[in-house]
């Protein structure tokens, strides 16, 4: 699990009358932290989206393999498309990898430079000029803390409102400006894009001249959460597993009838029941001490995957007040996520054709686990 985590979140708008954005943002977690790259492609519509696509992915999967930055931009030179017309393949870049422990990393190729937001105010840092692959890239170290914000933007966002509203266009100081009387700690990442990619549209008066796009990262402690689904094979690990879930450091969720009763019996604790959780396909939540919610077991969580599977990748609010929906609710708005999943094997749950590992549990966890990871969860499965 990681010391601080990056809350990541972007938003963007078209030129007025193309459908595609010639602006593109790629972003990767793994062993070498966050990395996070935007692009703007040369012109607009579809050959800039290209453009800008290739240039963002590809710096983000050299850079979550360790290659050099020089390595990659080289890649990105022999890699674009020609432009037929002007003869030049252009887009450009800036990328930001952070560690675990904060240590950031900042390569910007003609872009605006971007916003290092602390306590409420821009931090004003040196960028050192680098020439790679006859590219002139800024770029700067920095250390950054709980609170902290990168804010990226396209040259659309700082020539909003060029002509119209404002004659020279918002621009960077402005933004910065905005930026500081706007941000607190208890707004997310992606309602600061979105603040600044409407206050932009508002600025075109809907009619933007460039394709422009916003890209925050909040840097914050982690969200975690652990979920216990299922008894241990061994029953003498009760007490050790019930230890674990008490001693983690965020929420607790504990799965399935058989798990709550032990959860009870180590704790010496009655269980209640909710009886204004109870849906028609799902049974009620229970409460007891030391934990934020008791669900039952297996229908509950098929349910909790089904519902999650028909989200939209960007959808976190959920209805209703049944044990499914609560512990979905619960898994969206966590980062990090650990999952206990026990292996003893209830008969009614088993099919005699599969091994006990392929358990209609074990299966519904496996599942539900990559379905949150591709959302972007970190997600450890263990079983006991």
């Amino acid at each position: 699990m990681s010391e601080l985590f990056v809350e990541f979140a972007y938003a963007q708008l078209p030129k007025w009358g193309e459908e595609l954005c010639g602006d593109s943002v790629s972003y990767a977690r793994g062993k070498q932290g966050t990395i996070f790259s935007w692009s703007d492609g040369l012109g607009s519509g579809v050959k800039a989206n290209i453009l800008s696509t290739l240039t963002s992915r590809i710096i983000v999967s050299m850079l979550m393999k360790e290659a050099p930055l020089e390595e990659a931009i080289e890649t990105i030179v022999e890699t674009l498309p020609v432009c037929k017309s002007r003869k030049i393949a252009y887009s450009t870049f800036s990328v930001v990898q952070v560690t675990s422990t904060g240590e950031a990393y900042v390569a910007e190729f003609d872009n605006p430079p971007l916003f290092w937001v602390r306590n409420g105010r821009v931090m004003h840092v040196e960028r050192h000029k680098h020439e790679i692959g006859k590219k002139v890239v800024l770029d700067f170290q920095a250390r950054l803390q709980k609170n902290d914000w990168i804010v990226g933007i396209t040259d659309g966002v700082v020539h909003a409102g060029i002509g119209g509203l404002w004659n020279l266009g918002w621009r960077w100081e402005k933004i910065a400006s905005f930026l500081e009387s706007t941000v607190n700690e208890h707004m997310d990442a992606e309602i600061l894009a979105n603040k600044i990619i409407d206050t932009t549209q508002r600025l075109y008066q809907g009619r933007l001249g460039d394709d422009a796009t916003c890209i925050v990262a909040k840097i914050r402690l982690p969200r975690r959460l652990v979920l216990w689904a299922g008894p241990p094979e061994d029953p003498s690990r009760d007490e050790e597993i019930v230890e674990r879930v008490l001693q983690f450091p965020g929420r607790k969720v504990v799965s399935g009838g058989t798990t709550g009763n032990i959860l009870a019996r180590v704790l010496k604790k009655d269980i209640r029941v909710d009886l204004t959780s109870l849906a028609p396909d799902v049974p009620p939540v229970g409460i007891i001490e030391g934990v934020d919610l008791l669900t039952e077991g297996i229908l509950t969580l098929s349910t909790a995957l089904r519902k999650l599977r028909s989200m939209s990748d960007g959808e976190r609010n959920i209805r209703g007040h049944d044990g499914a929906s609560r512990l979905l609710q619960f898994l969206l708005e966590a980062d990090e996520i650990s999952i206990l999943g026990g292996r003893a094997i209830n008969p009614a749950h088993q099919n005699p054709k599969l091994s006990g590992e392929l358990s209609l549990k074990a299966r519904i966890l496996e599942e539900l686990s990559e379905e949150l990871r591709r959302r972007g969860k970190i997600v450890i499965l263990e079983y006991y």
